[in-house]
């Protein structure tokens, strides 16, 4: 039933579990850097509330879009990235915490996916849209140049900080692209350039902590405007990214 009606409980579900998400857990999460038994509670939830929005958001995507259209592969591909940087930040702090210095074939395949669909991305980009284009070669930057294979523990935190900044700018991306009433390339690039800029911030120069303080305080602050601005001003709410 491409372009159907969809089950309105369904929506809602979604729609409820995402502004949660984005607004209450994420943000608890963040604040709890410091104190890691809070934190790694917090994270646990925010994980398993991303795989029912992931996975609905699926369901809106086939059923609302003819399969192997543009839009269609476009939030395929979006989608999986953006969801994604999560299980990566997830296998970086697994390893950092067991001290797993050497990388595994499982991370091995995890990196070569992360270029995978970013390469996918980038495609898509170069045929028709130029947020795709962007989004897809920060994917890539980070697959081959950022995301070496971590044989240290510092460098594995660095990479669990850097995957879970992009995790959540992802969540805040989806929100800008059914709220914001912007230009489109503006809806879509906004939370990547923010997020880009203050993951380098946090993970760069000497003082990490106080550098990680700042860059949570200023994402929180970024996700309660965005907030604020969908109470006021948001656009009805839709399940796709169009």
């Amino acid at each position: 039933m491409h372009g159907g009606v969809l089950p309105e409980e369904l929506v809602l579900a979604h729609r409820l579990v995402g502004y949660v998400t984005a607004f209450v857990v994420a943000p608890l999460a963040l604040s709890a850097f410091t104190e890691p038994p809070r934190h790694r509670r917090w994270a646990r939830t925010y994980l398993c509330m991303l795989v029912p929005l992931y996975l609905t958001g699926l369901y809106f995507t086939f059923q609302r879009h003819e399969i192997g259209s543009f839009v269609w592969a476009r939030n395929i591909a979006f989608n999986f990235l953006g969801f994604y940087f999560v299980f990566l930040g997830w296998r970086a702090i697994w390893r950092f915490r067991l001290h797993a210095l050497q990388p595994t074939a499982l991370d091995h395949a995890m990196r070569a996916t992360l270029v995978a669909a970013s390469t996918v991305l980038v495609v898509l980009g170069v045929l028709h849209h130029f947020p795709s284009l962007v989004l897809g070669s920060l994917g890539l930057w980070l697959g081959l140049v950022v995301f070496r294979e971590a044989t240290n523990v510092h460098a594995l935190y660095v990479t669990h900080q850097r995957c879970m900044l992009a995790s959540f700018f992802y969540v805040l991306t989806v929100l800008s692209l059914v709220h914001v009433r912007a230009p489109t390339n503006l809806k879509w690039l906004w939370p990547a350039l923010l997020g880009v800029l203050l993951a380098a911030y946090a993970t760069h120069g000497i003082d990490a902590r106080r550098r990680t303080g700042v860059t949570v305080r200023l994402t929180i602050a970024i996700a309660l405007f965005l907030g604020a601005y969908i109470v006021l001003v948001g656009t009805e709410p839709s399940p796709s990214q169009g």
